[in-house]
């Protein structure tokens, strides 16, 4: 008995917990035939889902793990597609997909890579320091995997100019270690401590850089240093503005003949 088992998919990148398709078929002549989806990540093995087509009984799968069974073409080609409905990074690893038939049995296989790109915020969102008071960043970066991410900081001096090192306004910077969060994902947190704030400073405009291979381009998320009493016009000056114009306006328009 000929046998064929194939695949289109043999190497995907699922999101976590966005449903993935891991394509399977077989070709061969007509015949009860009976599925395995087996899954193995570092050394550990399990029959996600099991299917004999000689019984009327439904799959036999674990949650998540659904059987798109497709109906035999005319070219002998059963599609046995495994629908995995929000995996995790636990889920990544080998997939086997195997098919027995009364007398013989083949195999392919595929190699699923979980990813999920960091999200990152900064704190304080708004860095607003008095004269020669020092200051401290922090930049959150969450959710991700797989494990490996770098976080830099970049000043754009005054607003203006070209991104570089942070180099003489920081005094120091560290990076927590990684924590676990119960879906898998990792998260931790990157500081940077500023030295106490010179004029100079207003304006200066701090990055952190964020990189990860899920990621297409580093992540950035800015914010600028204000130095307390420079962010801009008070209301009180504004209205005093607006009075003198309107006072002006006034006595132009009394001497115009």
């Amino acid at each position: 008995v000929s046998l064929a088992v194939l695949t289109h998919t043999p190497t995907l990148r699922g999101r976590v917990g966005s449903p993935i398709l891991l394509h399977c078929a077989f070709a061969a002549p007509p015949s009860p035939f009976v599925l395995e989806w087996r899954h193995q990540n570092r050394g550990a093995g399990r029959v996600l889902l099991a299917y004999d087509s000689a019984t009327t009984r439904a799959p036999r799968a674990t949650p998540g793990a659904e059987l798109l069974l497709g109906t035999r073409d005319r070219n002998g080609v059963t599609a046995v597609t495994l629908r995995l409905a929000g995996p995790a990074p636990g889920d990544e690893g080998t997939y086997i997909c195997s098919v027995f038939l009364p007398h013989g049995q083949a195999q392919t296989v595929l190699q699923l890579h979980v990813l999920e790109p960091p999200k990152v915020t900064l704190s304080p969102k708004d860095l607003v320091v008095a004269l020669g008071m020092p200051a401290e960043l922090q930049c959150h970066v969450s959710g991700f995997y797989p494990l490996d991410v770098t976080v830099t900081w970049q000043r754009r001096s005054g607003g203006s100019g070209t991104s570089q090192s942070p180099g003489d306004t920081v005094v120091d910077t560290w990076t927590s270690g990684h924590r676990r969060a119960a879906d898998g994902t990792y998260s931790r947190t990157a500081v940077a401590r500023l030295i106490p704030a010179r004029p100079q400073h207003h304006g200066d405009i701090y990055t952190c850089v964020v990189t990860h291979t899920a990621l297409t381009k580093p992540k950035r998320v800015s914010v600028p240093l204000l130095l307390a009493g420079t962010e801009g016009p008070r209301l009180e000056d504004a209205t005093g503005l607006f009075l003198v114009a309107f006072v002006l306006y006034g006595l132009i328009h009394w001497l115009s003949p």
